[in-house]
């Protein structure tokens, strides 16, 4: 993992937070925003690094698809295996915090019974971050499948409701 709460320190540059939750408060679609701005950010890194990146609007085969989404689905893997450390309080230093998950640890029990209450405020900036790393790495995949956010939405919203009618039917 690379150096903890590096990311985390992105939120004190007031100036720069209060720019953009102005276009936040500002934007009509801010998950459409986020999808723009994903996509504008591959473009940029296909243009400096197209050895390892490829634009999501140049994808045009179903292999294409498929080596896209492996390199994200990779990527997210590794994202998520920065997100269970991050819960066991990166603060104590990564090597004591992946005994949340690391049963054979020797204060593994003890780690799983601490409260998330009680975790810093830079703890919980690290696992926030983690997810907005996995979050980006989803998005890639949203904008090389040509998903927009109203698709996103509207679909979103009707699975939820399957979800809540499948379990609020059935008997347990």
């Amino acid at each position: 993992m690379s150096e903890f709460n590096s990311c985390s320190q992105l939120v004190k540059d007031q100036d720069k937070v209060q720019d953009i939750l102005r276009n936040f408060n500002e934007s009509e679609n801010p998950l459409q925003d986020m999808l723009d701005t994903q996509e504008w950010l591959q473009g940029v890194l296909a243009d400096k690094l197209p050895k390892y990146n490829i634009k999501p609007s140049d994808i045009q085969t179903k292999g294409q698809m498929i080596e896209w989404i492996d390199r994200n689905f990779d990527a997210i893997m590794d994202e998520y295996r920065e997100l269970k450390n991050s819960v066991g309080g990166m603060s104590n230093g990564e090597k004591a915090a992946s005994a949340v998950w690391k049963k054979w640890k020797s204060n593994h029990d003890e780690v799983q019974g601490e409260l998330i209450s009680e975790m810093t405020s830079d703890d919980r900036m690290e696992m926030l971050m983690e997810m907005i790393d996995i979050w980006h790495f989803i998005l890639n995949m949203f904008v090389a499948m040509g998903f927009k956010a109203e698709d996103i939405y509207l679909l979103y919203m009707l699975k939820n409701f399957e979800n809540y009618e499948r379990y609020t039917q059935r008997d347990y």
